[in-house]
């Protein structure tokens, strides 16, 4: 025996759809959520851009509130007092592990005995990464490409070298053994284990610099960084330039205020 279906109220229809979609779009909200928790997007430009980096995740909030932040532009430094702890770099030829992290091409240290001395301070070669323009500015002015090169001492502080590249007549050797090298996807590894890379031929031959207290200038922005900017900077060609831009161009942080630091320069 069959019975008569109640006919459906249309309102209680568009209700029920209407809850059906706002609950599916509140758990596409959560998953988005999480997934932004666990992989914080962060950029160069727009609404994720270095402006709104703090809001991007709570845990770079330094990028907005900190007081010792980089880059700067480096003018008026004062001569370094005589006690103050100098440079020595101590670079091994050595292979590298090459990452397209998506913001920059970083080339990283496998093991080795690579470090450079601050004073007593020793501090070993991590890993050393590309930014076009150059990150710094001398007098308000970048240079066409930097490197950064990372060092971390056994408490975990950090020490950055800064090197500048600009174009001139003649490419540079070294650099070009890791251009042929770089991956192009993003997030993808590659070892070098069968070309040897000499970090010192990737520094200047004048060594005189400047050094101040800053931070690191991409998220999360962690402060106490000892920054060592080489004044002299190194030649690439036009050719180089553009390989490294195929990959990233851009990818530089404003300028930070000072905040009553003092620049030190080391002649």
């Amino acid at each position: 025996m069959s019975t008569l279906r109640k006919p459906l109220n249309p309102e209680h229809f568009i209700m029920n759809l209407v809850n059906t979609f706002s609950s599916a779009l509140l758990l596409a909200a959560s998953i988005t959520a999480v997934s932004a928790d666990e992989h914080p997007v962060w950029t160069y430009t727009g609404e994720h851009g270095p402006a709104h980096w703090s809001a991007v995740d709570h845990g770079f909030a330094a990028c907005e509130i900190g007081r010792h932040e980089s880059p700067i532009n480096i003018e008026n430094a004062k001569p370094a007092p005589p006690k103050y702890p100098r440079l020595a770099v101590s670079y091994k030829t050595l292979p590298l592990d090459i990452l397209n992290t998506g913001h920059a091409i970083q080339f990283q240290a496998q093991a080795s005995d690579s470090k450079i001395l601050l004073g007593k301070g020793e501090y070993q070669l991590q890993q050393f990464h590309f930014h076009s323009p150059g990150e710094e500015r001398f007098g308000g002015k970048s240079s066409d490409m930097d490197a950064h090169f990372v060092h971390k001492n056994s408490k975990g502080q950090l020490a950055v070298l800064a090197v500048q590249f600009n174009i001139g007549m003649h490419p540079n050797r070294e650099l070009q053994k890791l251009l042929e090298q770089i991956p192009a996807e993003p997030g993808k590894e590659q070892k070098m284990d069968n070309v040897r890379i000499d970090p010192t031929a990737l520094l200047p031959r004048k060594r005189g610099y400047y050094t101040y207290d800053g931070s690191l200038t991409t998220p999360p922005c962690s402060e106490g960084v000892t920054w060592i900017e080489f004044k002299q900077a190194v030649e690439i060609s036009q050719d180089q330039l553009e390989a490294m831009q195929n990959y990233y161009r851009g990818n530089q942080r404003p300028v930070q205020p000072l905040n009553g630091r003092v620049v030190y320069e080391v002649k």
